[in-house]
């Protein structure tokens, strides 16, 4: 549907903030901000304090992903060649390292819960995307699709011993798969003419994910073997990417109301819904807070990004960024 292709780009850039931790000072937070000639990666105390630009250079770094203990952020280096790669940086700075080096390009990050390994996609110029998983250091490379088709959007699973993600199973439409972390076991849990994207595992075990109409959009949930499918949000709008709170009760996503994006919240039961911001701004990324007290999201404000945070009930808004650079949350987790 039109806007798809917008949604996804939001989400890669968004899916990542991770959850662990106690109160916002005691936390980091990880967002790109876009100058003039390139992107780079900062850091801040999740009150907005102690901001601290972690790499520089003349090329663009985007999506920061932060390890669940906090101490290392990876992100993608947008190189001149084309050839996009991820890198590894300490978060208080410092320690440099390249993780891979393809004839192709990575994209997406995601850290394993338990901090060991990551999952990104893959693709070449000519060819398909696929899933890879990793060590955290650049080793134990496993490709785990090997097909024609783009498979996209990983999300591990809370044990860490599986993975969700999209397929690109013909033309015009997508569904959901799953498939063990070491490549085996492949299941395909969702079949629709529809557009299935953004998988979200909860730590309860659930997948959250929004199926795409012609005519609108649904915020469903599926359990791992695909029983329990269930819709818990419908709108004749595009619903962005999920976010589950930390203890999995609740869901934080965007639906674009006409020309702005606002947040909304709903229990993972489908009650409670709410809407969180009213405003002719756009509200996006939506990405929870280590205890699950706030919510961070970017804000486009007078043509720029900045990086605000919320309670889950829409109160105690505060801008955590303002500058005149690009800035978009990538992640949330504690301080080491």
């Amino acid at each position: 549907m039109p806007g798809t292709k917008r949604l996804l780009v939001l989400a890669a850039g968004a899916a990542g903030l991770a959850a662990a931790g106690a109160a916002a000072g005691a936390t980091t937070i990880a967002y790109s901000s876009q100058g003039a000639s390139a992107s780079h990666i900062w850091v801040m105390r999740g009150d907005g304090s102690r901001k601290e630009r972690i790499t520089s250079g003349t090329v663009d770094d985007v999506s920061p992903a932060l390890a669940p203990g906090g101490a290392r952020v990876i992100f993608v280096r947008r190189r001149l060649d084309r050839q996009d790669e991820l890198y590894r940086v300490n978060a208080a700075g410092g320690g440099l390292r390249r993780l891979t080096r393809t004839s192709g390009a990575e994209a997406n990050p995601v850290w394993a819960p338990r901090g060991g390994r990551i999952a990104f996609e893959y693709g070449r110029a000519v060819g398909s995307l696929e899933i890879v998983v990793m060590r955290t250091d650049g080793t134990r490379r496993r490709r785990l699709t090997t097909n024609g088709v783009d498979d996209v959007e990983p999300a591990w699973a809370p044990g860490g011993n599986r993975l969700a993600f999209t397929r690109y199973v013909g033309r015009t439409n997508a569904d959901l798969f799953v498939v063990a972390a070491n490549g085996t076991g492949l299941r395909r849990l969702t079949r629709s003419p529809a557009d299935d994207h953004h998988p979200a595992w909860s730590s309860t075990g659930w997948i959250a994910w929004v199926r795409y109409f012609a005519s609108g959009s649904e915020l469903r949930l599926v359990r791992r073997d695909g029983s329990g499918n269930r819709r818990l949000v419908s709108s004749t709008r595009a619903i962005g990417a999920p976010a589950w709170s930390p203890d999995g009760s609740r869901l934080a996503f965007t639906v674009w109301d006409g020309d702005d994006a606002e947040l909304h919240v709903v229990g993972a039961g489908g009650t409670g819904l709410r809407r969180l911001t009213r405003n002719d701004v756009d509200d996006t990324g939506p990405v929870w807070s280590p205890t699950g007290a706030r919510i961070a999201f970017t804000r486009l404000t007078g043509g720029s990004n900045d990086v605000w945070s919320m309670r889950p009930d829409g109160t105690v808004k505060r801008r955590l960024t303002s500058s005149s650079a690009h800035e978009a949350v990538g992640a949330w987790s504690p301080e080491p």
